[in-house]
């Protein structure tokens, strides 16, 4: 094994939350949020297409099928510095892989573990991974999905080596996705290429331990040997304080890209202000130099497709007030706003920014020469301006109804005390009904 290998795999088993009640009650409303992007999609006709070709006794295939359902909406968290999501690949491994006499405690680590190796790789390689046309979320999220693996059941050594070896050779996921199932089944992917990376270890199968080797390793490969591990940094940064407290988890109001959430709640301000869609003459989105790659789609003609398109979420805000997730799940866009289109356009004009930092500032005028402007940094669910615990609530009874979700709630509450075995049966009851 490698030296710089050798580190990693060190960091990770040595991540604990003694004394860590920041990470803990961060990774408790992961969960919730989590579990709210995971059962709001479980009745999707494609989440029932892939149930049907899963086999509830196989741990790889629960993987795949809860990865794939917790993104399938776009309603799952997101971070800054992987540029994609955390707890759809995390947690959806954890909940395939964990015993139910496996400690809370433990299985909040693996999760911390997990989303700090992806945290901190994500640092070193965007925004150039994402600009390459990489899906972080299938590419890094393999190599968290495997390292929370590691924590959980505790391997050490070569074994552990072994495991984040085999995995980061699974590492996929095109952004060009976007807009169909592929993009979802990115998380599933990465969840199954995990746990089956740990079977093959368990099985007695073998892989080379230079992971993270300068010359010849992951991260050399994905960037063009421009970068290497720089391990003196990663053990400096490791949990100081946590990358899900910093740069911090975005978690959604509403089933679209978090990369239009600035813009979002700017329409929302302008609408409060008093423009209407009927009123715009044109409007203009202002973005930094790249930053609406994953906002790929100008013209949707899908309802998927518009959860990729800036236009489509300030069109239903300016015209309603509010966002409809319903349109999300039509099979096409409404005709009214493929006429108001032509009132769009994107501008590249704001100064580049740091991976933490977003900024999508509005402008428009109106039919009676009026111009308007906004420019909102932090918006609702931004780690500045996190989801409130009612806002969290609300969107778990979406999922599950004011029952469930007032029982997951205290459940979940009672944490990090108890064991996991009663949470894994509820899930799987719902996910297998």
């Amino acid at each position: 094994m490698d030296q710089n290998t050798t580190a990693v795999v060190r960091l990770i088993e040595a991540t604990e939350l003694s004394g860590r009640d920041d990470l803990i009650a961060q990774a408790k409303r992961a969960f919730l949020d989590y579990l709210a992007a995971l059962l709001a999609a479980r009745r999707e006709p494609a989440v029932e297409n892939l149930r049907q070709m899963t086999d509830e006794g196989r741990a790889s295939d629960r993987a795949r099928l809860y990865g794939f359902a917790s993104h399938y909406l776009d309603f799952d968290d997101a971070q800054a510095n992987i540029a994609g999501h955390f707890s759809t690949v995390l947690y959806s491994v954890l909940l395939a892989v964990a015993r139910p006499d496996d400690a809370v405690c433990d299985f909040l680590a693996a999760y911390i573990a997990g989303a700090e190796l992806e945290g901190l790789l994500g640092a070193r390689i965007n925004p150039e991974h994402r600009r390459q046309g990489w899906h972080s979320t299938g590419t890094v999220g393999t190599l968290g999905a495997a390292a929370a693996i590691m924590r959980l059941r505790r391997l050490t050594g070569e074994r552990a080596a072994e495991v984040l070896s085999l995995a980061g050779t699974q590492s996929a996921g095109m952004a060009f996705e976007a807009g169909s199932d592929g993009k979802p089944l990115h998380a599933g992917f990465a969840a199954e290429h995990a746990v089956t990376a740990f079977h093959l270890v368990e099985a007695g199968m073998n892989a080379r331990t230079n992971l993270f080797d300068d010359v010849t390793g992951w991260l050399a490969v994905f960037t063009d040997g421009q970068r290497c591990l720089d391990v003196v940094r990663m053990q400096q940064e490791w949990l100081q304080p946590g990358q899900i407290l910093e740069p911090g988890l975005w978690m959604k109001r509403h089933m679209y890209c978090s990369a239009a959430i600035c813009a979002a709640d700017g329409a929302e301000e302008l609408y409060r202000q008093g423009l209407r869609m009927a009123d715009v003459r044109s409007i203009t989105v202002h973005f930094p130099p790249g930053a609406d790659r994953a906002l790929r789609y100008t013209r949707p003609q899908t309802g998927r497709e518009g959860q990729f398109s800036v236009e489509f979420i300030i069109w239903q805000i300016l015209q309603h007030g509010r966002i409809e997730d319903a349109y999300f799940r039509q099979s096409t866009v409404p005709q009214a706003f493929l006429e108001a289109l032509p009132k769009f356009r994107r501008a590249y004009d704001v100064p580049a920014m740091q991976l933490s930092e977003r900024a999508v500032p509005l402008t428009a005028e109106t039919v009676d020469g009026r111009h308007w402007q906004v420019d909102v940094r932090e918006p609702q669910g931004s780690p500045a301006r996190p989801l409130t615990i009612a806002q969290q609530k609300e969107k778990l009874e979406m999922a599950v109804g004011s029952l469930s979700a007032g029982h997951i709630i205290d459940t979940i509450g009672n944490w990090p005390d108890g064991e996991i075995g009663p949470c894994l049966d509820w899930i799987k009851g719902e996910m297998f009904p």
